[in-house]
């Protein structure tokens, strides 16, 4: 009945475009936050800010992390600024929910061993309640044309680098084509000049990586190599968690950390099988279902590692957040350079370039 409602409510307002990205953002900082802060304790022996008595918890800075995030949020329009803070915010909440053992037990017990369990619990609502905000609704025709309107704006008539201008072209095409405030943003649009004269140092390093990425994905065998690469690395995962839980004891222990183990490695893996059965037709498509994959390791598989071994999990988390990194790099490149599309704001355009390259 609730989701209900909240879905009938979210039909009358303006769904941001850039919504999945940004709580994508917000839910790999957190984790990323809360694993970090744990590895980070127990290697230093768990010390204490204050001394006479006072003890200034992390979960303070996490509140500190989520104001500036709020900050920026409300003082700018930039998209930049929204994705900054979208990250700012995950590592706010993950130093934050960190401490929730302290809160949950009697005596303060910051070890509390379900505490993880907890969180893992609130990360799934917070997800749930995200996917009913969202949605997976196509945007209508209005929502697309104030997204379009909302990112032109905040480009103050400058320069516009290519997957600044595919984007905007991309919410454009969901619009009525007939409309006149369709034709008067895509005259604006396009009267807009080309990539800068003078960029900055990370548009320069931005448009290298590009034109890298272009160069390679053009090659014959790039999709084979993609292809064994990423077989590889799902067989590592699986192998590397199963290792750990045979390497930490009795499992019987932990009986339901051990089964989110190994169901959400498995689970992961699976994404991952689909998206390499999708390459061949889909490159797009097939990065998609990786970085599903990614996700679930991420999100789930790697907060239950911790729990059994903090190195494996810190250093699992490592390898799969670079892994995300170059995937959404290389969807932003897929999509730069593909077919515009129609997008939900629960998923990202459809297609794209062919695998030609």
């Amino acid at each position: 009945m609730l989701p209900r409602m909240l879905a009938r409510l979210t039909r009358r307002l303006t769904r941001n475009a850039e919504a999945p990205l940004l709580f994508e953002s917000f839910f790999v900082a957190a984790v990323a936050s809360f694993l970090g802060i744990r590895f980070f304790l127990a290697v230093t022996g768990y010390p204490q800010i204050g001394t006479n008595g006072l003890h200034i918890a992390h979960m303070l800075w996490g509140g500190l992390l989520m104001l500036l995030a709020i900050q920026l949020l409300l003082a700018f329009l930039d998209r930049s600024v929204q994705h900054a803070a979208s990250v700012i915010a995950g590592l706010g909440f993950g130093t934050f929910i960190d401490e929730i053992g302290k809160f949950v037990t009697a005596d303060n017990d910051y070890f509390f061993r379900p505490a993880v369990a907890l969180i893992y619990v609130l990360f799934v609502i917070a997800f749930l309640v995200v996917r009913v905000l969202v949605g997976r609704r196509r945007l209508t025709t209005d929502e697309a044309v104030a997204n379009a309107l909302h990112q032109l704006a905040a480009t103050s008539g400058e320069r516009l680098e290519p997957d600044e201008r595919a984007r905007i072209a991309r919410m454009l095409s969901l619009a009525r084509p007939d409309s006149p405030h369709t034709k008067l943003l895509r005259e604006y649009l396009d009267s807009l000049p080309g990539e800068k004269e003078h960029p900055s140092p990370f548009t320069i390093v931005r448009r290298r990586v590009s034109q890298a990425y272009t160069r390679l994905m053009a090659n014959d065998w790039a999709d084979r190599a993609l292809t064994i690469a990423v077989v590889v690395y799902a067989v590592l995962a699986v192998g590397g968690v199963t290792t750990v839980v045979i390497a930490s004891g009795n499992p019987s222990d932990a009986g339901f950390v051990v089964l989110a183990e190994l169901g959400s490695t498995i689970a992961g893996a699976v994404l991952v099988g689909v998206g390499v059965l999708t390459l061949p037709s889909s490159r797009i498509e097939a990065y998609r279902w990786f970085m599903r994959g990614i996700l679930v390791w991420i999100l789930i598989t790697q907060v239950f590692v911790f729990y059994r071994s903090e190195l494996a999990g810190l250093g699992g988390l490592v390898v799969d957040l670079v892994a995300y990194a170059a995937l959404r790099l290389a969807i932003t490149e897929e999509l730069t350079h593909g077919h515009v599309a129609a997008v939900a704001p629960g998923q990202a355009p459809l297609t794209s370039r062919s695998n030609s390259g």
